[in-house]
């Protein structure tokens, strides 16, 4: 899997990501009516440069990406014994590039951020994606209840364990599991269609 390739994942994991953060932590299982996830916005490419991004007639291009180093030195090396593919981009990117939708500026204004200050990652094999969101300065869970604050629900949460971490198990109608787990000024997002709780188990205890 390339990194081109990974970089496809994003657009399609960020609409149930950010369902999942509009729900924020709770203690119980809670449920709310579900709202669709708008779809994200996609980058025409020629075809041979684009790869498939697994939605009928779009294709992704990759463009030129900010990275953020420090955040890329989080994500574990390997998953399942696949080396993780990861890619990293600036708050400027991901807002520019259309898969943020319209939710993150008006946080980061509330927060006394800027774009700059967001940096978001994400690290992926066939069956796992992890996707990091930090804001700098800024703790997860204070970026977490701006967002909710902010935000429609629509998804059940549910309290979870995977090696060794809390983590909170988030699902959207139509949608597979997603599991959200804070740490610092970082919140991670872990799923994907070939998850099984021994891969959970190896990713969350290897987050840090």
């Amino acid at each position: 899997m390339t990194a081109r390739r990974n970089a496809t994942r994003v657009g399609m994991l960020i609409g149930v990501t950010l369902i999942m953060a509009a729900c924020g932590p709770a203690a119980n299982a809670t449920t709310a009516p579900t709202t669709t996830p708008t779809t994200p916005a996609v980058t025409q490419a020629p075809a041979s440069e684009a790869p498939a991004s697994g939605l009928p007639g779009f294709s992704f291009a990759l463009p030129s990406f900010t990275s953020d180093a420090e955040l890329e030195a989080m994500f574990p090396t390997q998953l399942g014994g696949e080396t993780l593919q990861i890619l990293s981009m600036s708050g400027s990117d991901f807002m520019g590039s259309g898969m943020s939708g319209n939710e993150i500026g008006p946080i980061l204004q509330q927060l006394g951020k800027t774009p700059a200050d967001l940096s978001v990652a994400v690290g992926g094999t066939m069956d796992i994606s992890v996707i990091a969101f930090r804001i700098k300065g800024v703790p997860a869970e204070q970026f977490l209840n701006a967002y909710t604050a902010a935000a429609p629900q629509g998804a059940t949460i549910t309290d979870a364990s995977f090696g060794g971490k809390s983590v909170k198990k988030v699902v959207a109608t139509g949608q597979e599991a997603i599991y959200l787990y804070l740490h610092n000024d970082v919140i991670w997002t872990v799923g994907g269609a070939g998850t099984t709780d021994a891969l959970l188990n190896e990713a969350f205890s290897k987050l840090p």
